[in-house]
């Protein structure tokens, strides 16, 4: 009976175990920190996502509000219904810069309006008709001059007025 016994079972000695658990604590703390920084560079770039597209959200904005303050500068100096009260071969001035108030949902932009009339004073004379250009250019803006938010465009429009003196009061249309 003594032959049909199962050899003995040989234990590791202790410190043979010790050396060999270790192994899993480096590969945690490894895999830890890159996951960390995955989820780092993530975040990041979800961040400067969000900030391209709001910067792109204000030039769109500021696009709107300097086309707006073109079109009321060349409303200023095409004077369609004589409301002026000019004689005929005379053609409106050009206004001083201005900056315009802007409503609710754009009042954190600065709308800046300038124009220049060629020529300066008179007017070119076209077969007996008056003709003046004018050069109407607006600049809207928002953020700190230094700010990483700032925004800033400028649109500009050319118009050319006419004027008939032989036509008829208060629009002399050519």
């Amino acid at each position: 009976m003594a032959d049909s016994l199962p050899p003995p079972i040989r234990l590791r000695p202790a410190r043979a175990l010790r050396r060999a658990s270790g192994i899993a604590l480096p590969a945690m703390v490894f895999l830890v920190v890159v996951v960390s920084l995955m989820l780092a560079a993530g975040l990041l770039m979800l961040t400067q996502s969000q900030h391209s597209q709001s910067l792109q959200i204000q030039a769109a904005r500021a696009l709107a509000a300097a086309k707006s303050g073109t079109e009321w500068g060349l409303w200023q100096v095409s004077d369609p219904d004589g409301a002026l009260g000019l004689a005929g071969d005379t053609l409106p001035p050009c206004f001083a810069t201005r900056s315009l108030p802007l409503p609710s949902p754009l009042s954190d932009l600065t709308v800046e309006v300038s124009c220049e009339r060629e020529p300066a004073v008179g007017t070119v004379d076209e077969g007996g008709l008056k003709l003046a250009s004018y050069r109407v250019r607006a600049q809207a803006s928002t953020g700190g001059s230094s700010a990483n938010d700032r925004v800033q465009r400028e649109f500009e429009a050319r118009h050319t007025v006419c004027k008939n003196p032989g036509a008829t009061a208060p629009r002399f249309a050519c």
